[in-house]
């Protein structure tokens, strides 16, 4: 996050498209919610609801190019941080010496410098983006949400938590197999790379085959953990998408019952029913 700190305008410009793209969000759904209203309840003609049509394919693009601002952005901050941290960690080995390299595994010390680095650019720029937009988002539509209707607030209160909680639970899973997944990746390195620099001894030492086997034992131990990592994945996305279609799902039941009896108006329970998955996917995509 030091690094990360020196890239200011680009940190900055990444904050302010999640959260200008997350305002977009609220204006499209209410003026989605306003056309289908007026034509669907109020028979107003094509004519009549161009100006909102225009309106409404302003604020899509506008959408697209905050989303496209924001990938720049986090893209630019993570390869400035990943281009710092590289020199860093180069010069801190030149420091330490021969005699500190001798020492170590030559694998993984170049798997840290090359695949440990680059797994970072998912981390600025994927996740803190995400973190920016899930941390303002939600908050802003409970605020929309509430004084248009209590109840509908208190569904969304209520029912959010679950997926961070789910979240977290499955990511404990996941950041241990991910973690046994580096380390054997960063063992058949240095396995491989030390096969490479003794090829021509084990050829004269007979050798060559065992080495070569071992190999391939440790590369299905590598393929066996990535299978773990996947399922755990798909399994994060399983329970996050059941999570957040049951709770959608309660939203409009209850919405769809005050509709039938009269207890709520159209223009309003439609507008919560359009923002409510991107209310839960904001979460869904943290996870």
């Amino acid at each position: 996050m030091r690094l990360a700190s020196q890239s200011r305008l680009s940190l900055g410009l990444t904050g302010l498209t999640a959260v200008v793209g997350g305002g977009l969000v609220l204006v499209q759904a209410y003026l989605l919610a306003q056309i289908i209203d007026k034509v669907f309840l109020h028979g107003l003609t094509l004519q009549q609801v161009s100006s909102q049509f225009m309106f409404l394919a302003v604020v899509i693009l506008g959408r697209a190019l905050t989303v496209w601002g924001n990938e720049v952005s986090a893209a630019a901050t993570s390869v400035r941080v990943k281009t710092s941290l590289r020199q860093l960690l180069m010069e801190k080995v030149f420091r330490l010496g021969p005699g500190y390299v001798g020492g170590q595994s030559l694998g993984e010390l170049s798997n840290t410098l090359t695949q440990g680095v680059e797994a970072l650019e998912a981390y600025f720029s994927q996740y803190l983006p995400q973190l920016i937009l899930a941390g303002i988002l939600p908050l802003v539509i409970l605020l929309v949400v509430f004084p248009l209707d209590t109840l509908s607030g208190v569904v969304l209160l209520v029912t959010a938590p679950l997926i961070p909680l789910f979240m977290v639970l499955i990511g404990k899973a996941s950041e241990a197999v991910t973690r046994q997944q580096y380390q054997t990746m960063s063992r058949l390195s240095a396995y491989f790379l030390d096969t490479l620099q003794g090829l021509t001894t084990l050829k004269r030492l007979g050798q060559a085959e065992a080495r070569a086997q071992r190999i391939g034992e440790v590369s299905e131990q590598y393929r066996l953990v990535t299978m773990k990592v996947l399922q755990v994945t798909f399994l994060s996305a399983l329970a996050l998408e059941l999570l957040a279609t049951i709770s959608t799902a309660v939203l409009a039941v209850e919405i769809g019952i005050r509709l039938i009896y009269g207890q709520m108006e159209f223009f309003p329970a439609l507008f919560i029913l359009v923002i409510a998955p991107e209310y839960y996917l904001v979460l869904r995509n943290l996870g």
